[in-house]
This record gives structure tokens, C-alpha cells and sequence, in this order.
């Protein structure tokens, strides 16, 4: 650690300031001017005697800056904050613009957990004004239950301290406070911190935190600040001072090299026999503090009397390869050169410990098992907290939790908007605090909402689109039975089904096919043009043929009398088509007149043929004749030169004519036979 210097200087001038300070000038009307115009002290006037107030207002807020400033100092009475206030970026005035002697707050004041948001103090000027929320606490003021969110704090006067919550606290108590914002100090010779700026005498600081960012930017070393995330100094200790569970989370930037830098406390410049500042059960949980000179940054505090303990603070940065950074830091003063520099004898390791990870159970193990009385710490967002600090424990999530559950059981596949689910869980905020419940709930009524309105994508048609394609142009060829089965089914497509139907769409796609499948030609009726009407004497041993006037193909289905016949008793041969009946199947019909059907893919040709009984005569004719073609007798030609007339084989004709012929060609030969002898 490089000699802290000039520092002493601000320390000789604040300890003047403690035994010799004199009121600094009130600007009460001025803050009634500042404050958006007004200020308002009706809840005291006419009740001063009353022991206790209650603030709902930030008009009544301005009022008690605006009665402390006026030496109201509030002893013995306490002030209850009802509600939550915005200061609206107004610049304000502190409440106790004065000193330890006069203008100070010294009453109690209960925020009862409300937050003051939104504190605003920018001042550049010669004149020595305060910064805070509050200026001055003193002689016994308490300050409790309070946090102080978004503050901007820019702190470029005379003043020597400064700090979002108090400027300085001398004999008082800030305890269950909160800060975050900013605070920033641009011309040097400051005590600056991210809660108080300056504690002195017997004050406690209890179970208090701050995220804010405090910033130093004055390089000369002619103007050195004192640097603290929590607290920027402590003097003339006594042995009640104490920071006990307190933590630090935000972040710390100083651009002196001589700067003293704390995470917790800058620096305690306690010599002459004071007993130092008890520093109990702190954590530093960032490692977010920088400045010009490393060696001069503590992550827990520089101190002159080194009574800290149970400290947990971040292990080794990782820019810092010599190890300049210390926890805590033992000053040993030159007076004569009118520097503190670091004691290298002192073991920093009976203060506390380091910790990589400050969300690990044992972390918040240690701060329980050694945290004071009342004091109660519990899982915060990204380390351990107090069961109060509504902005820094995790909002529950259960609802979140469970809406993105239940999305995740949802097939994305199915929807066309999947991605208005995934929007909504994508702009969930997984680190929100209590604070911020409505809006954590929030979250899940969106993913919710987003599940509500998911549409399922369309079904997909191309199946169908496909079998539609198949469908013949010309349906006409088709029998009326068939065609109608097609209709139908084409007339079952609906359309506008979603994905969750695609097996009914399917379905339509199958029907058609099968429709389509089922499609039957009409029977076109060829004409048999040989062997119509033919007719078969059984035991013939004759063939029956039927030659139909349709292209030669031996794809036919042969029926008699609606049988199919099988094929071993026909034979199909070109000329056109030739259906030849076999006599042995012939044998087997029954006598009588059968209806012989032949089909073909594209028709149908249709016959009868007639079955008879061999008759005696049927034996006589001759094997070369087909019985079922004429058989005509040779002319005989007798002497008398007539021709006998031609017989057909088969006809129906008298018995009576045929005997008369017989005898006739027997009368001839017995003549002819009669005239050889002679």
C-alpha cells in the first residue's frame, strides 16, 4: 500500500469540525423554491407537543428538511414514512443542513421498509452545503427501516462529506438502511460514501447495504478523497462504534493514487489512543473497486485499530497478478511526513475470509451463525441478504416456473406462432426482486396469454392435392356406380383442417385413391360375328367356335349361364378373338338353349348356343361334315333327268317326305337292277 497522503489533512480539519463547527447558513427558502414550490409543515404546526408523525407525502418530506433546517431537531419524537416517495429528480435539500452542534436530525426516523426513490442534489459552488438525503444526524438520531433507490448525487462544493443516506452521522444510529444510485465527487477533499459519508463518535451502523456506485475523480494530490462503498471515514471512535452486518455490493472507481479505497469503510483514522471501529460480520460481494493506486484498495477497510472480524470479502482479482489488493489494511502513521501507510507485520487473515462464489450455502452459514441480535440474513439474488430487503431477495418465480413448464410440454412443431411463446419466456427476467412481484407475475400471465393464442399450423394437402391429380378428365367411360363412389369421396374433402386432423386429411387422399382404384369402364357390347346361335349334338365329338369382333387378346373371362368357365375347356386364338369350346366341356351342359358371355377389359360379347340330344340319324351323317354346318345330299340324277332336292341335315322336316324319298330311290334301283338282268 503506497502512503496515503494530504488525507491527513482532511482528518485535522474534521476533527476541528467536530469540537469547533459553527452553523453553516440554512437555505430553507431557497429548498421551498428548489422543491417543485412547495413544502409542507402541516402535520407539525399546531402538533409540536405530539411524540410521534406520520409522513405520505413528498411535500411532507420537504417539510421536516425544511423544520430541521429551521433547528427543529425532533429529540425524543418519532416519524413514521406511511408510503413509498419519488422525489421526482428535483434537487434536494437535506434534511439537517447544519452540524453537530445545531440543524441536525436527532429524532428517530421509521421508514418502516418504504423507499424513497429518485433523490437528486447536483451543486457546484464555493458554498459548504449537504448532499443527502439527510445532512446530519446527530446526538442520538436514529435513522431505520429506510431505503433510498435510483439516487444521483453529484457533489462538486465545499463540503467536506457526503453520502446518499447521510452526510454524516456523529452519535447516531442508521440501522436496516439501503442505498443504490449514484454518488459522485469531482473536486477532491471529500469523505465520500455509497450510504454515509462520514461517522464519528459512538455511531452504529446495523444490518445496513448499498449497491451504489460512488466515484472519485479528482487526481490531484493536492485534493484527496476518502473512498468508501459503505462509509468514506470514521473518527475519534469510541468503544461503541461499530459496522456490524452490513454489505456491499455496487461499485467504487477513484482516480487519486493517493486516495485511501474501501469496499466497506475508506479508511478509520483513529490515533491517539482511540479504540478503533468494531467491523463485525461485513461482506464486500463485488469486486467492482478500482483506483488509481491499487495498493491503496481494501476490500474490507484501512483501519488504525484493527478490530475486525467474520469479515467475507472476494478472493484475489483477477487483474491484479502481485496481489495488491488487501481485505483490511493496519495504518501505521508518520506524523512528521503526514502519511498512514500499511503495516506489512499485520495478518489480515483473523479479520475474516475470501470466498469465490457468494451465493454458496456457506457464506450465508457464516453470516447467520455470527450475525447480532435482531439481525436476519437470508438468500439474496446474487449473494446473502437481510430477510427485510425486498430489492435484493429474488421475487418468486413458482408462476413463471410453472407457465414455461407447461410451454415447454407444448409440441412447437404444431403451431405456426410457436415463437410468440417463446418471446414471452425469452423476456423473463430471472433476477427481479420482491419488490418487483407484479411484475415477475407479470411474466407468467404473458407466457400464459402467449400459450392462448397459439394457432395450430395447417394441415398439409399435398396428399390430397396429389390424388386429386389422379383423377381421370373423362369420367363419362366410366359405369355411373363407380363414378358416384369418386364423387363422394372428393366431396368429403374439407378444407381449412389443422395439423392436429392430418390423419383425417390423410384420409381423404386414401378414399380418392381407393375411388380412383374402383373406377370401372362400361361395357362396350361387341358383336359376335360367327357362331351366333350355334347348336351342339352331344357325343358329336365336334368343337363349337365364336369369333367376336374385338382385337385378339386372351384377357377374357368366359361365362355360361353366369359360371365361369375354366380355361382348360376353351382355347382363345386370333382372328380377331376366337373363343373354341371343347366337346367334352360341351358334353356336360344341359340340353337346352345357354347363355355364353364373354368379357373383355373395355366389354362384354354375348351368344347362345343350343345343346341337343344325338338322334339315330345324327349317327349317318358324315364325320366330315360339322354338325353345325349345312350337310347337303349330292344331286341323284334319275332317268327322267329330275334332281332331287337337297336335305338338310338337322331340319325339322316330315318323317312322312324322308320315307317317300327312300322309297322312291329304292323303286329306281329295283328298275335299274331289273333292266341289267333282261
Amino acid at each position: 500500500m503506497k502512503a496515503i497522503k494530504k488525507i491527513m489533512v482532511a482528518v485535522l480539519l474534521s476533527l476541528s469540525m467536530v469540537v469547533s463547527f459553527v452553523p453553516m447558513n440554512v437555505f430553507a427558502v431557497e429548498a421551498v423554491d428548489i422543491w417543485d414550490g412547495t413544502a409542507d409543515t402541516s402535520w407539525y404546526v399546531g402538533h409540536e407537543v405530539d411524540s410521534e408523525y406520520h409522513i405520505t407525502t413528498a411535500e411532507q418530506l420537504a417539510g421536516l428538511a425544511q423544520l430541521v433546517n429551521g433547528n427543529i431537531l425532533f429529540k425524543d419524537k418519532t416519524i413514521y414514512l406511511d408510503n413509498d416517495l419519488d422525489l421526482s429528480g428535483h434537487q434536494w435539500i437535506s434534511i439537517g443542513n447544519g452540524s453537530n452542534f445545531s440543524q441536525y436530525f436527532g429524532g428517530t426516523f421509521d421508514g418502516q421498509y418504504h423507499k424513497i426513490m429518485n433523490l437528486y442534489h447536483h451543486y457546484t459552488g464555493e458554498d459548504l452545503t449537504r448532499n443527502g438525503l439527510f445532512g446530519v444526524i446527530s446526538s442520538g438520531g436514529i435513522v431505520k427501516n429506510l431505503m433510498v433507490t435510483n439516487a444521483d448525487i453529484v457533489s462538486n462544493d465545499c463540503s467536506l462529506l457526503a453520502g446518499i443516506l447521510a452526510d454524516w452521522v456523529n452519535g447516531g444510529i442508521v440501522e436496516n438502511c439501503y442505498t443504490s444510485g449514484k454518488i459522485e465527487n469531482d473536486v477532491g477533499d471529500k469523505m465520500l460514501g455509497g450510504l454515509i459519508g462520514q461517522c464519528t463518535w459512538s455511531t452504529q451502523v446495523k444490518g445496513c447495504a448499498s449497491n451504489a456506485t460512488v466515484i472519485s475523480t479528482e487526481p490531484s494530490e493536492d485534493s484527496v478523497d476518502t473512498v468508501g462503498g459503505l462509509i468514506g471515514q470514521w473518527e475519534n471512535s469510541e468503544s461503541s462504534s461499530q459496522i456490524i452486518d452490513c454489505w456491499f455490493g455496487g461499485s467504487v472507481s477513484c482516480q487519486n493514487i493517493y486516495s485511501a479505497v474501501g469496499g466497506i469503510l475508506g479508511a478509520n483514522f483513529d490515533f491517539n489512543g482511540n479504540p478503533g471501529v468494531i467491523i463485525k460480520n461485513c461482506m464486500v460481494a463485488t469486486k467492482n473497486i478500482n483506483c488509481a493506486e491499487p495498493g491503496n484498495i481494501t476490500w474490507i477497510a484501512a483501519v488504525a485499530v484493527a478490530n475486525i472480524t467474520n469479515c467475507i470479502w472476494p478472493d484475489r482479482a483477477l487483474d491484479d497478478p502481485d496481489n495488491n489488493y488487501n481485505a483490511i489494511v493496519k495504518l501505521v502513521v508518520d506524523w512528521d511526513a503526514g502519511t498512514a501507510s500499511a503495516d506489512p507485520n499485520f495478518d489480515q487473515s483473523i479479520c475474516g475470509r475470501e470466498s469465490s462464489n457468494f451465493s454458496s450455502a456457506n457464506v450465508l452459514t457464516d453470516l447467520r451463525n455470527n450475525a447480532s441480535t435482531g439481525i436476519e440474513w437470508v438468500v439474496g439474488i446474487n449473494h446473502p441478504t437481510f430477510i427485510w430487503d425486498k430489492l435484493n431477495i429474488l421475487a418468486d418465480y413458482t408462476k413463471v416456473n410453472e407457465a414455461i413448464a407447461n410451454a415447454q410440454k407444448i409440441d412447437a412443431n404444431l403451431y405456426s406462432n410457436y415463437s410468440i411463446v417463446e418471446d414471452a419466456i425469452n423476456a423473463v427476467d430471472h433476477a427481479k426482486s420482491k419488490q418487483e412481484q407484479v411484475t415477475v407475475d407479470s411474466y407468467a400471465d404473458a407466457i400464459n396469454k402467449a400459450i392462448s393464442e397459439l394457432k395450430y399450423k395447417d394441415a398439409d394437402y399435398t396428399k390430397v392435392n396429389e390424388a386429386k391429380a389422379k383423377v381421370p378428365s373423362d369420367l363419362s367411360i366410366y359405369t355411373d356406380e363407380t363414378v358416384k363412389a369418386l364423387k363422394d369421396a372428393l366431396a368429403l374433402v374439407e378444407e381449412g383442417k389443422n395439423i392436429t386432423e392430418q390423419t383425417t386429411v390423410d384420409g381423404y387422399a386414401d378414399a380418392i385413391n381407393k375411388a380412383i382404384e374402383g373406377l370401372v369402364k362400361k361395357n362396350i357390347s361387341y358383336k359376335v360375328i360367327e357362331g351366333e346361335g350355334e347348336t351342339f349334338v352331344k357325343e358329336s365329338g365336334k368343337d363349337i367356335l365364336i369369333r367376336i369382333d374385338h382385337e385378339y387378346t386372351e384377357n377374357v373371362k368366359v361365362e355360361v349361364d353366369d359360371q365361369e368357365v375354366d380355361k382348360v375347356h376353351y382355347k382363345v386364338t386370333k382372328g380377331s378373338t376366337i373363343i373354341t369350346f371343347d366337346d367334352m366341356y360341351l358334353n356336360t351342359l344341359a340340353v337346352g338353349t345357354h347363355h355364353v358371355k364373354v368379357t373383355f377389359e373395355d366389354g362384354i360379347a354375348t351368344t347362345t348356343l343350343l345343346i341337343k340330344e344325338q338322334t339315330k340319324d345324327d349317327n349317318k351323317k358324315n364325320d366330315s361334315t360339322s354338325n353345325n354346318q349345312e350337310t347337303v345330299k349330292p344331286v341323284v340324277k334319275a332317268e327322267n333327268k329330275q334332281e332331287v332336292k337337297k336335305v338338310k341335315t338337322g331340319d325339322d322336316e316330315n318323317i312322312i317326305g324322308v320315307v317317300l324319298l327312300l322309297i322312291g330311290s329304292l323303286v329306281v334301283l329295283t328298275y335299274i337292277r331289273k333292266k341289267k338282268i333282261e
